[in-house]
């Protein structure tokens, strides 16, 4: 009887130390994964929380929006910054998807599908029309750093006057102008307050 007690605590602590060694190799990557998340509210010296490693959109705690940065500060020069007009009178809405290249299909699928992983996120909310370009320049040349996918929350404009989507239309106008932009897809069904984009890549990671 006591023989059997005996295998029984051995074998529950052969157990124990297996759940252990599962748990803290979970801890791990997990941990892992956390640290390889890019910052670029960091970046900018805001607010703005990359995307967490999943399918479903939750929203910033912290609505308060990030500064555009100062001219010493930016990170292009003052020419390069890609702004289009914003006191046109179009109230149009553009595309819930949107590609300009060849393989338009098949991008827009893998933005759809997750193929891409995103790098980080960037939410527009509280900014002027002209601020959110700027941050929309910096953003795209921080994606483009760290990858090719990247996420904008520009909400769906029913808080704005005479409930037109202004923000919205005009994210949606300048990345279907702008050059390094391939492809924008909705990426949650319902929920027309967000994109996910393609960019191009960089020369040197085609090369390589």
């Amino acid at each position: 009887m006591t023989m059997d007690f005996q295998a029984t605590l051995k074998a529950l602590g052969k157990q124990a130390k297996k759940e252990a060694e599962v748990r803290a190799a979970v801890e791990a990557e997990a941990k892992k994964r956390v640290e390889e998340v890019v910052d670029f509210a960091k970046e900018m010296g805001g607010s703005v929380k990359p995307l967490k490693n999943t399918n479903r959109y939750e929203a910033p705690r912290d609505k308060t929006p990030l500064k555009p940065r100062p001219k010493d500060e930016q990170t292009l020069a003052e020419e390069d910054y890609f702004y289009i007009g914003h006191g046109s009178t179009d109230w149009s809405e553009p595309p819930a998807t949107f590609s300009k290249n060849g393989q338009g299909k098949n991008d827009i699928q893998r933005l759809k599908n997750g193929h891409y992983p995103v790098v980080a996120d960037v939410d527009l909310h509280g900014y002027s029309q002209e601020e959110a370009q700027q941050v929309l320049n910096e953003f795209i040349e921080f994606t483009k750093k760290r990858g090719v996918c990247g996420e904008i929350v520009h909400g769906s404009g029913l808080g704005s006057s005479g409930y037109k989507p202004v923000l919205k239309n005009m994210t949606r106008r300048w990345l279907m102008q702008h050059p390094d932009v391939l492809a924008y897809v909705e990426p949650r069904a319902n929920n027309d307050g967000a994109v996910r984009i393609l960019l191009k890549r960089n020369r040197r990671d085609s090369e390589e």
